[in-house]
């Protein structure tokens, strides 16, 4: 076979999701979830930690305990140091890396690209901007940033949990009345606005208070499967979860047998020299042909204003391109508007002009 290749039924590493307001449980439910994993396929290596909240003091106890070997943690909010940590984490044998929280990484990489960008304005003597605007979308999720740590989390070698902060999607709703109302229509995690579904299993923690009277008697997190590409706990919630909880799924993953992505094959576009892809370079081509005519009709006394010049140019440039519109030159092709160039020269060659040219 050439590209088609057979793939292992479940072969893939763990990548979750975990999204969540304050106090829902991300940390403590991605902390059982690593050491579940790293347990579950008889892993050796260390667990790591990406820490942009300073978590890390309140559950490496833990971990070692449970593992036997030190918590490693990277405290950053740089998505370079991201990408650099699930690098480092492959090279040396991490067996599961937790991610707490990417909010914060997301959040760091529109803020340095606001100011160096409002740096160059200024540099320009134009005025800074408030906020990013939409032209700028596309370069923050280029793979030369945000769209390269997507591709690293699908396509590494490395179990991955990542945690994010929840925050809530609005939408505009029609009344009885026809008035359009601002209401909330979901959570979704804060960060690039497809992050929060790229990892096979996606996770909403939440946190239940119980009362009694005005006194809270307990607090339970609950964990709403809200993607489960198994479909094995797809939409189930699960009160207090446990790593039992996620069992279904992490027990069909083939660790072994992952095949990733490959990102490295690109799509064949034709770019010229300038940088400039097929069809600006054909749009470009067609403006230097005309350029080429009109100095043609300059040299030949009949590109200016003069009733001779206004009289024999659509005649002459009918005669050679077969219109005389602008609008049907510009849609030409560029060969097709050579050929014609050709011809405007030998009709041309001998022009003199009768009128002199106002």
């Amino acid at each position: 076979m050439g590209l088609l290749k057979p793939i292992e039924a479940g072969s893939a590493y763990l990548k979750v999701g975990i999204l969540g307001f304050a106090g829902s449980g991300k940390t403590h439910t991605a902390t059982l979830l690593a050491i579940g994993t790293r347990a579950r396929f008889n892993i050796t290596g260390p667990i790591a930690f990406f820490d942009t909240e300073n978590s890390t003091p309140y559950i490496s106890a833990r971990v070692e305990a449970e593992t036997g070997k030190p918590l490693l943690a990277v405290k950053s909010r740089s998505l370079d140091d991201l990408k650099a940590t699930v690098a480092e984490c492959v090279k040396e044998g991490v067996s599961v890396l937790i991610v707490d929280s990417v909010t914060h990484v997301w959040r760091e990489v529109c803020d340095t690209y606001l100011a160096r960008l409002n740096a160059s304005r200024k540099a320009n003597r134009m005025q800074p901007l408030d906020r990013l605007e939409f032209q700028h979308w596309s370069a923050l999720k280029s793979p030369e940033m945000w769209g390269g740590w997507t591709d690293i989390l699908l396509n590494s070698p490395l179990h991955i949990i990542v945690c994010g902060r929840a925050g809530y999607d609005y939408d505009f709703e029609t009344d009885e009345k026809g008035r359009k109302q601002l209401v909330k229509t979901g959570v979704k995690m804060k960060a690039e606005g497809e992050f929060g579904y790229e990892p096979s299993l996606v996770v909403e923690m939440t946190a239940t208070q119980t009362m009694n009277g005005e006194t809270v008697e307990r607090i339970d997190h609950e964990a709403l499967i809200l993607k489960d590409r198994f479909d094995t706990i797809n939409g189930q919630t699960f009160i207090n979860p446990t790593f039992a909880s996620f069992l279904p799924h992490v027990e069909k993953l083939r660790p072994d047998g992952s095949v990733g992505v490959d990102t490295s094959r690109k799509t064949e576009i034709v770019v010229d020299e300038a940088g400039n892809n097929e069809w600006h370079r054909e749009k470009r081509q067609r403006e230097i042909v005309m350029e080429e005519a009109l100095a043609v009709l300059d040299v030949a006394g009949l590109g200016g204003t003069s009733n001779e010049a206004r009289t024999m140019r659509p005649v002459v440039m009918t005669e050679c391109f077969g219109t005389a519109s602008k609008t049907a030159l510009e849609g030409m092709r560029s060969e097709v508007l050579r050929e014609g160039l050709a011809k405007l020269r030998v009709r041309l060659a001998d022009y003199k002009p009768k009128e002199k040219d106002k």
